[in-house]
């Protein structure tokens, strides 16, 4: 029995101790006892070299179970390192809709050696999938499939089964075809065992059967495989003719894909499939700023309501009092009629930043595409987005400000202190946001490093911390225009 529930870095210092013994017997022997998954997170845990000897001797049938698992990054340095042959050994070992899912997280330079080195009966079938658009059912169908035809016997369809046993997916159910390859029915792998040898598949079949067509979208057969409560799929053409199958493994991935791009839309996230290290940070920023941008253009909104109900209750500068000095505007003025409509401003678009860095952070955790131990890298990261989109942000709300100040004082925008204001939610919304990028990014990893759950750190309590800083960074950079600079 494989053990399961491991920890992989303890299984990851395991293996080396053997690899470090030259003991290959023990080390394939050990293999076994493992689940390729866990054997990839293991492995993961080692340093590149080690990872890459690891691979080197293990059995390529192995090799080919545990490489779907690994991340992009270490399969990308693991095919750097490979021969066109032992490319070939690998590649020919792993399922088409497997090579093809690689393939399309992979660069192009890696992708390229892959196909000189893979066979021309591969590069066809792989070809006949990447045809397809993207996020539909022929995009993500495995074309490594038994068909039995309608006039085979059961002793024929049995042998022929056994015969493409290591070439085909592992299914309970096949798909019934004519001659010319029109799909007519499914047989149930019991049934087939149940019938007489001599019975023909068209009389066992069953002629009920649910099917989707290759252009059809991967969340809408998702969602067929809920409803009807099927493992298998078959995926026809315009023509009727049975092309490829998706089994209940290839929908955990497009319920997963689904679900991430759900969770980063809620966040205002326009979603990316790379992993978040892949994603590099001009396409990071290119998926936050235009949601920031329209929810603080639309702040614009509740700024007005502010003042209109500031003028119906009689706030005005000539109502003002507590004159600063020699100046001829007053504290309360600066509190009631510039500061305050602006900071529901700098609250609601620092909340929206920091959401979208902790929702892409607790995504990325559930993922395993970041750990604890990323943390300075993700840092790092998280700077250079933030700090870009925190200069686009008070470029644009620089021009918003003027504007808004032009029709409520009536073109007269010369005063000292409309500047001054200006200024203020300039500098501050710019270190707002990158504070509010950092700690919401920091909150989940520290989440996780504590045991507990990250998804709780990305929710009031991370709103309620940002509101606070920012708004004492707004009225902090505010007493310094008017109290200090005056």
């Amino acid at each position: 029995m494989k053990e399961q529930n491991i920890v992989p870095e303890q299984l990851a210092e395991r293996l080396n101790e053997i690899l470090k013994a030259d003991d290959i017997i023990l080390y394939r022997e050990t293999l076994k006892n493992y689940y390729p998954a866990d054997l990839a997170e293991a492995l993961s845990c080692l340093p590149l070299e080690r990872i890459i000897i690891a691979l080197r001797i293990m059995p390529t049938e192995d090799l080919a179970e545990i490489f779907p698992h690994f991340n992009n990054e270490i399969q990308e340095e693991i095919i750097e390192s490979y021969t066109s042959v032992e490319i070939k050994e690998l590649f020919d070992q792993i399922f088409t809709d497997d090579i093809v899912e690689i393939l399309e997280e992979l660069p192009s330079n890696i992708v390229e050696k892959i196909l000189r080195a893979t066979t021309p009966e591969s590069r066809l079938l792989i070809n006949s999938i990447l045809k397809y658009n993207v996020n539909t059912a022929g995009s993500i169908m495995s074309v490594d499939y038994t068909s039995l035809k309608i006039n085979w016997t059961v002793k024929e369809a049995i042998n022929i089964i056994k015969k493409e046993r290591d070439e085909a997916e592992e299914v309970h159910y096949f798909f019934v075809v004519d001659d010319l390859n029109n799909l007519k029915g499914v047989v149930e792998l019991k049934t087939l065992f149940f019938s007489k040898n001599e019975a023909l598949i068209e009389d066992i079949m069953d002629d009920r059967y649910i099917y989707a067509n290759t252009k059809t979208d991967q969340e809408e057969v998702a969602n067929m495989f809920k409803k009807y409560d099927i493992t298998t799929l078959p995926i026809i053409n315009s023509q009727n003719k049975l092309v490829g199958i998706i089994t209940v493994d290839d929908i955990l991935d497009v319920l997963e894909e689904e679900a991430t791009e759900d969770i980063h839309i809620m966040a205002g996230i326009n979603p990316t499939e790379d992993e978040y290290f892949k994603t590099s940070v001009f396409k990071m920023v290119k998926s936050r700023i235009i949601w920031l941008l329209l929810l603080m253009v639309s702040a614009t909104i509740t700024q007005v309501i502010i003042l209109v109900f500031m003028n119906l209750y009689g706030v005005t500068k000539e109502t003002a009092s507590f004159d600063i000095g020699n100046n001829n505007f007053s504290i309360s003025y600066v509190m009631a009629i510039l500061l305050t409509p602006l900071l529901t401003v700098i609250s609601g678009t620092t909340g929206n930043a920091s959401n979208q860095s902790s929702t892409m952070i607790v995504r990325a955790l559930s993922l395993k595409e970041v750990e604890p131990k990323d943390y300075w890298r993700i840092l790092w990261k998280e700077l250079r987005v933030s700090t870009t989109l925190g200069l686009i942000l008070v470029a644009i709300n620089f021009v918003r400000m003027i504007a808004i100040y032009a029709v409520e004082f009536k073109g007269n925008i010369n005063q000292r202190e409309l500047w001054y204001a200006i200024a203020t939610l300039s500098i501050s919304m710019f270190l707002a946001i990158v504070f509010s990028k950092v700690i919401g990014a920091t909150f989940p990893l520290l989440a996780q490093k504590m045991k507990i759950d990250p998804a709780i750190t990305a929710g009031p309590l991370l709103t309620t911390i940002i509101d606070a800083i920012s708004t004492a960074i707004f009225f902090g950079i505010g007493m310094i225009f008017f109290f200090v600079v005056l």
